[in-house]
């Protein structure tokens, strides 16, 4: 992804989820480092606070925004990688959730 192709994508996710600032931040800090970050590495990039990076890393995984690979620290430790996901997977995400929620509604319409 782009520099300019990626800011404008997660401005319109964010956009159709309501995903604050530090959200964006997190996505823009994962988009640029194609390996991965650990949460400590996030914290450090995006200069938010360990509570905040970890609410959020929370919420863009329920929505299928990023991934996560489990890995072994140095120390033995278990510990996971965050992952930005390609462009693609990133709109069928936002496509999927979107149909979700839209079925939610009608459901609620329904039952009105």
């Amino acid at each position: 992804m782009t520099k300019m192709r990626a800011g404008n994508i997660i401005s319109e996710i964010s956009g159709f989820f309501n995903i604050r600032a530090t959200g964006r931040k997190i996505l823009d800090v994962l988009v640029r480092n194609k390996g991965g970050l650990l949460i400590s590495e996030i914290v450090a990039r995006s200069k938010r606070s360990e509570r905040a990076v970890r609410s959020h890393l929370k919420l863009l995984l329920q929505l299928h925004l990023i991934s996560r690979k489990r890995i072994i620290t140095k120390k033995g430790k278990l510990a996971y990688r965050y992952l930005a996901l390609q462009t693609h997977e990133l709109i069928r995400s936002t496509k999927k959730e979107m149909r979700r929620r839209l079925r939610g509604l009608e459901a609620h319409m329904r039952s009105v």
